[in-house]
């Protein structure tokens, strides 16, 4: 029961976020940018519950990317799935009440989230513009990613706290 509790939230959120990130940030832009709320769901639940729901959650929310406005099946896929597994090895380093580690991960995950996307969808394909790039989307999507990742980041510890927590009490 306690499983199905946690494979709901799970899919839940990754739902949530999308119709977020699709429907609402889409008339929220600020400097042509929006936030990337899949990915501050990606780095966050792959951060507090380790590599396996990083995985998870991330081919999750690559592959709704890949379905609803990807070119090739897969590309979001795998880019999600690789953040979602880096950002679980640091499950190791995580605690609750520490905010630096989660917000000093998101920024450099959406950092580096979108040099993958400027080398694979514009470098290789010889449009080699990258400080105008850098200036007009990586820095201002990274800021804005950050500005909107600690109140989601809280809102998804709180819950995950409170799932652990009926976990440990139904187990006694």
């Amino acid at each position: 029961m306690m499983r199905l509790k946690r494979t709901l939230f799970y899919i839940l959120s990754v739902i949530f976020c999308f119709l977020l990130q699709t429907s609402v940030f889409q008339f929220l832009k600020l400097a042509d940018v929006m936030p990337n709320v899949l990915l501050i769901l990606t780095v966050t639940l792959g951060l507090i519950r380790g590599k396996k729901a990083g995985i998870g959650i991330g081919f999750s929310c690559g592959l709704l990317i890949d379905i609803f406005f990807g070119d090739v099946l897969g590309q979001y896929a795998l880019l999600y799935l690789l953040i979602g597994y880096i950002n679980g090895c640091f499950n190791s380093f995580f605690y609750e009440d520490d905010v630096l580690l989660p917000f000093g991960l998101l920024v450099i995950n959406t950092l580096a989230y979108s040099f993958a996307i400027f080398f694979f969808f514009f470098a290789l394909r010889g449009r080699f513009a990258f400080f105008s790039y850098l200036k007009d989307i990586m820095i201002p999507e990274a800021d804005y990613t950050g500005l909107i990742a600690l109140p989601l980041y809280k809102l998804l510890l709180f819950i995950d706290v409170r799932i652990s927590d009926s976990e440990k009490r139904s187990m006694f």
